[in-house]
């Protein structure tokens, strides 16, 4: 009967200091707030979010600010999730669409794909997923980003704009950009990147 007790006791002390340490010893979190709309948006300037919150922009653009580390501009149509919004490890999952990374922190911005991840540190990158061809484009605007395949633990870093098809096997290549054709130049010029 004691050894039950003692067992028990053990059990639930193990149980209780996992519980505490899972919840007392998380690293600060970083606020994610909207800087700025374009359009008719369920957000308004100001608007606090919280990390696990899914936002999927309609027929507007979005201007986030994680913390004082990063701006993430979000075009029409676009799908974001955040993931990691701590002082040490900030991570986001880009399920559709396009956005803009301006990074100016110490600790890399992960944004997350499919098959990929991509580190941006101290740069301006643009990403483009277009989910129903699997493929992400990654356009560098200044420096260079970090990309992980994440299925075959492969990294490059790279100052050029790469096509990556995420079905497996993943696969990339190069990729001729102009940033003031089509659909995409009123975004790049609302975010700051094409001058009117």
């Amino acid at each position: 009967m004691l050894v039950r007790v003692l067992t028990v006791s053990i059990f639930l002390s193990i149980i209780g200091l996992l519980t505490a340490q899972r919840f007392f010893a998380m690293p600060p979190q970083m606020t994610v707030t909207v800087r700025d709309v374009q359009g008719e948006s369920a957000w308004s300037v100001g608007d606090e979010m919280n990390r696990g919150e899914i936002i999927a922009t309609g027929e507007e653009y979005l201007r986030l600010r994680i913390g004082e580390v990063a701006d993430i501009w979000l075009a029409r149509q676009t799908t974001l999730e955040l993931r990691r919004l701590f002082e040490d490890e900030l991570s986001v999952l880009l399920t559709r669409g396009r956005m803009l990374v301006s990074h100016h922190g110490q600790i890399p911005l992960r944004v997350q794909t499919n098959h990929t991840s991509h580190a941006v540190l101290g740069d301006v990158v643009s990403f483009v997923n277009y989910d129903f061809l699997e493929t992400i484009h990654v356009i560098p605007l200044s420096g260079s980003v970090q990309v992980f395949v994440e299925g075959t633990g492969e990294g490059l870093l790279t100052p050029l704009p790469l096509s990556i098809h995420e079905t497996d096997p993943v696969s990339y290549g190069t990729l001729e950009v102009n940033l003031s054709a089509g659909d995409a130049a009123e975004f790049y010029r609302w975010a700051g990147v094409l001058t009117p």
